[in-house]
C-alpha cells in the first residue's frame, strides 16, 4: 500500500506539477512565516532552512502520522544578493528591472519528511531574460499576476515574452525539482513511479 503523499505548500505552481504528473496527494499549507528566517548568506542552506520549518510545520497539522510531508522553498540568486516573492508592484517591477538582459539563479530546495527522518536535497538552473522594456513591466507583472513568484516571474505563464535562455531543470525553475523529489523518497525506499500508476 502507498503511503499518502503530503505537499506542505500554497503555492499553486507546485501543485500543479504533482497534479501534471497525477500523483494522488493532499495539500497542507504550513503555518509559518518564511520572513521570519533572515538570509545567513548561503542560498542553499537558506532554502533548506526554511523548507525544513516548512516540514515539522505541516507535520505538526498533518492528522496522519505515517504519510510523506514534501516541501520546498525556491529564491532567484543574482550578484550575491536573493529575490522571494515581492511584496508589492513596485518591488515587482525593480526586481525586473534588475533581472532583465541577466542571468541569474533559480535556486529550489526539497525536504521530505517521514516518521520523524528528514531529508533535503537542493537544485539549481540558470535563466536569462530579455530586455524587457520599461513600459511592458507593469503590464506584464499585472497580466500574469507574478507577486506569488520569487523573481516576479513566471516561466508558464507569458514566460515565453521575457526568457531567453533556461540551463537547468525546468521543474526546478517552477519550485518543484521532480528528479529532486523521485532521488529523496528512493532513500525512503519509496519509487515514485509507483503513485503514477
Amino acid at each position: 500500500m502507498l503511503l499518502p503523499l503530503v505537499l506542505g505548500s500554497s503555492s499553486r505552481r507546485r501543485k500543479a506539477i504533482l497534479e501534471d504528473f497525477r500523483f494522488p496527494f493532499t495539500v497542507v499549507s504550513p503555518n509559518f512565516d518564511e520572513r521570519k528566517v533572515a538570509f545567513c548568506g548561503d542560498p542553499i542552506a537558506y532554502t533548506q532552512k526554511l523548507a525544513t520549518q516548512k516540514a515539522y510545520a505541516v507535520s505538526a497539522l498533518s492528522s496522519d502520522s505515517d504519510c510523506i510531508i514534501i516541501t520546498a522553498d525556491t529564491i532567484v540568486v543574482y550578484e550575491g544578493h536573493i529575490f522571494n516573492k515581492p511584496q508589492d508592484k513596485v518591488e515587482a517591477i525593480d526586481m525586473l528591472k534588475t533581472l532583465r538582459n541577466q542571468t541569474h539563479t533559480v535556486i529550489t530546495s526539497l525536504v521530505v519528511l517521514h516518521n520523524k527522518k528528514l531529508l533535503k536535497g537542493s537544485e539549481s538552473s540558470e535563466v536569462s531574460l530579455t530586455m524587457i522594456p520599461d513600459h511592458r513591466l507593469e503590464s506584464y507583472i499585472e497580466t500574469v499576476g507574478t507577486l506569488s513568484n520569487c523573481g516576479a516571474y513566471d516561466l508558464c505563464n507569458g514566460g515565453g515574452l521575457i526568457f531567453k535562455k533556461i540551463h537547468g531543470c525546468f521543474y526546478n525553475i517552477q519550485g518543484l525539482p521532480i528528479q529532486t523529489l523521485k532521488y529523496l523518497l528512493e532513500e525512503f525506499n519509496i519509487d515514485l513511479w509507483d503513485y503514477s500508476a
